[in-house]
């Protein structure tokens, strides 16, 4: 609604005067539209260069330490109500007693 208020009516009181005629206003194009090419060029400019030059400059550093299956990470954990269920495998070694400590529980 903004943008289609913008380009029908104009930008309206560009001087802080009352608009009385057409003239008292300015056009959406070529003004407005000249204005955000720009800001949109600036961006792609901007962006294609973080994307292409620097893409590791806003990157963590844990992304380059390589990958080990036979750990999970200490700051994964399951959600809130999987926790109980999770400590009771995690407390029990063997899998077979741990799985009918489980089936206990419920």
């Amino acid at each position: 609604m903004h943008l289609w208020a913008l380009h029908m009516v104009g930008q309206n009181n560009p001087a802080g005067i009352e608009p009385k005629s057409e003239k008292d206003t300015v056009a959406f194009t070529p003004y407005a539209t000249i204005k955000d090419a720009f800001v949109l060029i600036v961006f792609c400019i901007l962006f294609g260069w973080f994307v292409f030059y620097v893409p590791n400059y806003l990157g963590h550093a844990d992304n380059y330490i390589p990958a080990n299956p036979a750990v999970t990470p200490p700051e994964i954990v399951p959600e809130w109500y999987y926790l109980p269920f999770y400590a009771i495998l995690r407390a029990i070694p063997n899998k077979l007693m741990g799985v009918m400590a489980l089936g206990h529980r419920s």
